[in-house]
């Protein structure tokens, strides 16, 4: 009877334990499901469903970091990432910042983080952060050419005060959504050369949907 007890106490301890656990990675999966909703729908040009299925992700997200502590797979460089992008896009622009600030720690290497970090404060109308993310964005060497561009024209033109921060955000959201079309058009005349990206964590960068989606849709 005692041993029985001991164990029956172990399995309820067991499930105690590994329950935030479950509840993060169901956070996550959700927040991933959205963000991939709304990126499908972000670069078909459909702004209203994408915002809404941003706003989704960005709640599941939330909630996976405000789990204490996040789990380990919440605090991925790429789960971080798509936080703050689904927090920006649904208007969250202090969440967004929290969210990219873990990213960097997490991978420096990512432009993402710089990028949006820098549009969230643009959003906030706060110059200083967003001229100081922009060339931190600049320095990561992010290979995106049309926003990249766009980026300098749009620093130089904040800092000698011929456009304000919010200008500025909404230039550089329109290039980043032509820079993101481009790469995906990219990806589907040359297949060969970029195989296995839509199998990156970072699958966003050139494609509508990682690649168990794409397949589904091919």
């Amino acid at each position: 009877m005692k041993k029985t007890i001991i164990t029956l106490l172990g399995a309820v301890l067991a499930v105690a334990l590994l329950t935030p656990q479950a509840q993060a990675w169901r956070s996550v999966r959700t927040g991933q499901k959205n963000f991939e909703r709304a990126w499908s729908a972000y670069l078909f040009k459909r702004p209203e469903k994408a915002g809404r299925y941003f706003a989704k992700a960005a709640d599941a997200f939330g909630l996976a970091l405000a789990e204490n502590p996040p789990s380990r797979t919440t605090m991925f460089a790429s789960n971080l990432t798509m936080a703050g992008m689904s927090m920006y896009y649904a208007g969250r622009y202090g969440q967004a910042i929290d969210a990219m600030n873990e990213a960097i720690n997490k991978d420096d290497t990512l432009w993402e983080p710089y990028l949006y970090t820098a549009l969230s404060h643009a959003r906030k109308q706060g110059k200083t952060g967003t001229v100081e993310f922009l060339k931190r964005y600049l320095k990561s060497s992010p290979g995106q050419p049309i926003l990249s561009g766009e980026v300098r024209r749009q620093m130089e033109r904040l800092e000698d005060g011929t456009a304000s921060p919010d200008g500025v955000a909404k230039a550089l959201e329109s290039a980043l959504l032509e820079q993101f079309i481009n790469n995906v058009n990219f990806t589907g005349r040359n297949p060969s050369s970029v195989r296995g990206m839509c199998d990156s964590s970072l699958w966003w960068r050139n494609n509508r949907a990682p690649c168990a989606i794409n397949s589904l849709m091919d």
